[in-house]
């Protein structure tokens, strides 16, 4: 097995049969019928509630049977990402997971680390019969990625825990205490078409890193739907046929592709190279990989009015994403951004989707206010939905001193306290569960929510340790 010379082989294992089980957002009853019988097996109590979240729960072990109990908490779904010319099927087809020793990753997909390696060390820890620790709870949530449908739903009643260690963090060393809250916005408009003329192309997007868009967003990193808008603002005048761009609301577009017409393909192949050139200058360091391609195809019957397949264009091109504010309250973290998440068309209407995330309610409601606002200027309908609350950051918390006390004891170094751009379950459920309090933490990964994801196989195998070593140590 691609884990058998790895230190921690029983982590690698269990992450090996999570990742052979196909777990897309919305997908998930191969891995809870996995987690429920794997439990069963080694004599673990668990349930499941309606929504499909699942829960364990374990005795404390001898000498620490009346500690308070602590729960242990990650989502099991993922984002589903592959190569252009890959023929995975996330609906039956297992990730093919491989290792230099150093990282392990993927061959051609999304990894999955996020979060299925939070459920593997939560495994890991229930399963080692070395492990000392007080009552133990695991709380595994589902569709997380899409809306965090699983944390709404947690069922109070089957956790007795009020101090629950969140595993879905993507830096080790840090300890986060606050996340961003977020709104999801779709913005329709029907579309009229009108027989094509010209010269029909082909116009693609591709290379691009993409990632997650709150851990990435402030890595300056390209967008592939604000590209192709580019190179659409730069055509004197087109028709578009077809336009698609995006995987998630939570994913930095990396690919973008459309069909359009055009009366003069010189000048549109030509625009094509001069944006080549300003990209590969512009994004030389942050998105190197980046390639616009230009080529004939085959000539469509019809395609959208000129007029509306400008509008189209007006509004990707000026649409916001990226970094907005800066917090001023955490040095270095992203306080407000939005991302340009998805473009899709059908046969009678095109949609476009955007994610807004801040640590400040209000200045989030801003900029969902200037999104729609924008969006009916270039004759969009949007609506705003899917919001979750931003969790506050309490410094004075409790667990959040205990569990960096552990990590100065355990590892010698300080940990860093702070709060994280990204949407967590932590204040959801925290606002269902009376008392709760949580912390996050997790192993080095990279390039979430991409095809480039990595997980650091040191740092992960460190971080199940510590999880382990802290839990008999809060009282």
């Amino acid at each position: 097995m691609w884990y058998s010379k790895l230190n921690n082989t029983r982590l690698w294992k269990i992450f090996s049969e999570i990742s052979a089980i196909p777990r897309e957002s919305g997908n998930e009853e191969g891995i809870r019928n996995y987690l429920l019988s794997w439990a069963s097996e080694k004599g673990i109590e668990a349930s499941a509630d309606e929504k499909g979240n699942v829960y364990m729960s374990k005795p404390g072990t001898k000498g620490f049977e009346k500690l308070p109990p602590v729960a242990l908490q990650a989502h099991v779904d993922m984002v589903c990402v592959k190569k252009d010319k890959s023929n995975h099927d996330f609906t039956k087809d297992p990730i093919k997971v491989k290792t230099d020793g150093t990282v392990i990753y993927a061959d051609g997909t999304s990894l999955g680390a996020d979060d299925g390696l939070g459920v593997a060390i939560i495994l890991d820890i229930f399963s080692d019969p070395d492990a000392k620790h007080g009552p133990i709870e695991g709380i595994f949530t589902v569709e997380e990625e899409t809306g965090l449908g699983g944390a709404y739903a947690i069922d109070a009643s089957k956790v007795k825990a009020r101090r629950l260690i969140n595993i879905d963090s993507e830096e080790e060393g840090i300890i986060y205490i606050g996340c961003a809250g977020g709104v999801d916005i779709d913005a329709t408009m029907k579309l009229k078409y009108e027989k094509a003329t010209g010269t029909a192309l082909s116009v693609k997007v591709s290379g691009l890193l993409g990632g997650h868009s709150g851990g990435e967003i402030h890595k300056g990193r390209a967008n592939a739907i604000k590209i192709l808008a580019r190179y659409l603002d730069r055509l004197p005048s087109f028709q578009i046929a077809s336009i698609s761009g995006g995987t998630r609301r939570n994913v930095i577009p990396s690919s973008a592709e459309a069909i359009i017409t055009v009366s003069d393909k010189t000048t549109a192949i030509s625009q094509a190279k001069s944006l080549q050139e300003e990209l590969s200058f512009e994004y030389a360091k942050n998105d190197p990989g980046i390639r616009i391609s230009v080529t004939e195809t085959e000539m469509p019957a019809t395609a959208i009015k000129a007029k509306k397949s400008q509008k189209i264009a007006g509004l990707l091109l000026t649409s916001p994403h990226g970094v907005r504010d800066m917090s001023l309250s955490i040095p270095g973290i992203v306080e407000t951004s939005d991302n340009l998440a998805i473009v899709s068309m059908d046969s009678d209407r095109i949609t476009v989707i955007y994610s807004v995330r801040s640590n400040v309610d209000s200045k989030k409601n801003s900029l969902m206010s200037e999104i729609l606002t924008l969006t009916a200027a270039f004759g969009f309908k949007a609506k705003a939905g899917g919001s979750y609350p931003s969790w506050t950051p309490d410094p004075a918390s409790k667990l959040a001193k205990e569990v960096s006390a552990a990590y100065k004891s355990i590892t010698g170094k300080k940990a860093e306290v702070t709060a994280i751009h990204a949407g967590l379950e932590c204040g959801i459920i925290n606002s269902i569960i009376p008392g709760m309090e949580s912390v996050s933490l997790g192993p080095d990964l990279a390039d979430v929510h991409s095809v480039n994801e990595k997980a650091d196989v040191a740092s992960a195998e460190r971080t199940a340790q510590f999880v382990k070593q802290m839990l008999p140590m809060l009282k």
